[in-house]
């Protein structure tokens, strides 16, 4: 097992300064990308995040 360091992300708030959105390393336009090789693909750690989001969110009534 590794880890990793990187210079664009912001650790207070697990952000991607690079790209602007939730840190997920090794997604498309990471600096991680295509350099290594993940248990868990990064769309499936970007369809997982945004799930969790959507869920922790107060449902509005219609």
């Amino acid at each position: 097992m590794s880890s990793f360091t990187c210079q664009h992300l912001d650790i207070a708030d697990d952000q991607c300064l690079l790209l602007k959105t939730d840190c997920v390393p090794g997604r498309k336009g990471c600096v991680l990308a295509g350099q290594n090789t993940f248990l868990v693909p990064a769309e499936e750690r970007i369809r997982r995040r945004a799930e969790e989001k959507r869920q922790s969110q107060p449902q509005k009534k219609t």
